[in-house]
């Protein structure tokens, strides 16, 4: 079992790199390597991680294997570190075997560990919290708890949900049998987390507490409904794969371990009573199906020979089938967007199927800003970052709130270019004939306005995507818009702001 075990996971971390290295960047991505471009202790919408993580790489434009590079490895340690764990807790290897199995085999971990978001360290971080708070139980050791309190501060500094992790850790250690982990070195633990947090906490106090204040405000939208948590416990066996779902959930209602309980139950259930609320999204579950993979390979040991039999087989056939069919999609999209079509489904505009156009798209961009000495501006900051990531455009961009603050230092907002190029998904205007581009972009029509002597909506751009078998993505639009006579303070007025933060009309 040990062998296999080893070879299944070499074998989906190889699958991880050939996707990671085939998948165009996203404009999520591309947006944290703009970040890793300009180092900060923190940022508008996350924590500084994701963008130290992409440092070192962020000259490799080529291809986007080497954005991605430090989110495979961090697939690897939170393997290693989860296996580990529950082989600590259990004694038995068998346990960290089945463990790390979950972790290889659940398909949404696949994507969470192959694109460059702050789901990568976060898990990571999270799987070497709870072994090295294990490990710290058993051996009392000073750098044990050092370990725990670097890997809780890494977690903190992925995503705000490490939260969350963090009260676990403390609500385990409160039970009487293991409060003289107080006494031995939890107090370090918590120190070397306060220190190595509290520079993104001043960085946050110098900037009206942004990133705060989206995690648990802004980001929230409200759209009530008494069905959707249902609906999304049901659903998620497919991005979890249906075998290791269920075992999550029976994990989730008897976790047979009290650091797994409380470190995946106060989340899960705060995430499903939030779902009543507002739409949540799958990944949003990361940290705690971290646990639950540790609470499968601890409920294993503990089952009859029959049992585990039966659960093995639910849990892995499923997952084997749907693991190389995620990184055939990824790899060749065209079968994939095909069988989306035949729901009745349509790509406006929006969705993964754009990351395919910004390569052309973004050259010929290039061509005509460098012939006419304009700037290029857009109205997302995904958007503008993946010009820049393909083609060396700088990211100017106007709205998004908050999520686009940062930018405002990454171009001289003194600067008087001779033209603008409005660059965007949607029609300036509406096109006669055409009901998909109404009612245009009224809010941003009247801001170039205000900001040119004059602006020449056109022309519209197509581009289409070939995937390697032949597949082709059907033709996607874009929309230029020449502002000329831009007056002075241009770029000012395109970026309307109010209290030192970036909105939109709409907003």
């Amino acid at each position: 079992m040990k062998y296999a075990t080893w070879a299944i996971i070499a074998f989906v971390t190889l699958l991880r790199a050939i996707a990671a290295a085939k998948v165009p960047l996203t404009g999520d991505e591309a947006y944290y390597w703009e970040w890793s471009k300009h180092l900060a202790l923190g940022y508008a919408d996350h924590p500084p991680m994701v963008a130290y993580l992409i440092f070192p790489f962020a000259w490799g434009t080529a291809n986007p294997i080497w954005i991605r590079l430090a989110f495979l490895v961090c697939g690897v340690i939170a393997t290693l570190a989860a296996a580990g764990t529950a082989k600590r807790i259990t004694g038995d290897e068998r346990a960290g075997m089945v463990t790390a199995l979950a972790m290889t085999l659940t398909p949404m971990l696949s994507v969470g560990f192959v694109i460059a978001t702050p789901d990568g360290p976060l898990m990571a971080a999270w799987a070497c919290s709870l072994y090295f708070a294990v490990r710290a139980e058993q051996t009392r050791a000073p750098r044990d708890f050092v370990y725990l309190g670097i890997a809780v501060a890494a977690a903190l500094l992925s995503k705000m949900f490490a939260f969350a992790l963090l009260a676990g850790i403390v609500a385990w250690s409160l039970a009487p049998s293991r409060r003289r982990l107080w006494r031995d070195g939890l107090v370090v633990t918590f120190l070397v987390a306060v220190v190595l947090y509290a520079p993104f906490v001043v960085w946050n106090a110098h900037n009206h507490w942004v990133t705060f204040t989206f995690a648990f405000e802004q980001r929230h939208v409200a759209e009530p409904s008494l069905l959707r948590p249902l609906f999304y416990l049901f659903v998620s066996a497919g991005p979890y794969s249906p075998g290791l779902w269920l075992a999550a959930l029976l994990v989730l209602v008897r976790p047979r371990n009290a650091l797994v309980a409380w470190t995946a139950i106060p989340l899960s259930a705060l995430l499903i009573v939030l779902n009543f609320h507002e739409r949540i999204e799958f990944h949003w579950i990361f940290g705690p199906y971290i646990s639950l993979c540790v609470g499968m390979g601890v409920a294993f040991t503990t089952l009859s020979h029959r049992a585990r039999v039966l659960w093995a087989t639910a849990a892995a056939v499923p997952a084997a089938v749907l693991i190389p069919f995620l990184f055939l999609a990824a790899a060749f999209p065209g079968p994939l967007y095909e069988q989306f079509r035949a729901t009745g489904s349509t790509l406006r505009n929006t969705g993964p199927f754009e990351i395919f156009t910004y390569w052309p798209l973004a050259q010929d961009v290039r061509r005509m800003a460098d012939a006419n000495g304009a700037v290029v501006v857009t109205d997302g900051y995904g958007f503008s970052s993946s010009l820049d990531y393909e083609a060396g455009i700088p990211p100017i961009f106007i709205g998004y709130n908050a999520q686009g603050q940062e930018a405002k230092r990454w171009y001289d907002p003194d600067m008087h270019p001779r033209r603008i190029l409005f660059v965007d998904k949607e029609s300036l205007l509406p096109i006669p004939g055409h009901t998909r581009t109404d009612p245009g972009r009224p809010d941003f029509n009247r801001r170039l306005h205000l900001a040119c002597g004059r602006v020449e909506p056109g022309p519209g751009l197509e581009y289409s995507y070939t995937d390697p078998t032949g597949h082709t993505v059907p033709a996607r639009r874009y929309f230029l818009t020449w502002c000329d006579d831009p007056r002075p303070n241009a770029l000012r007025i395109l970026r309307w702001e109010s209290g030192g933060v970036t909105r939109t009309a709409n907003s």
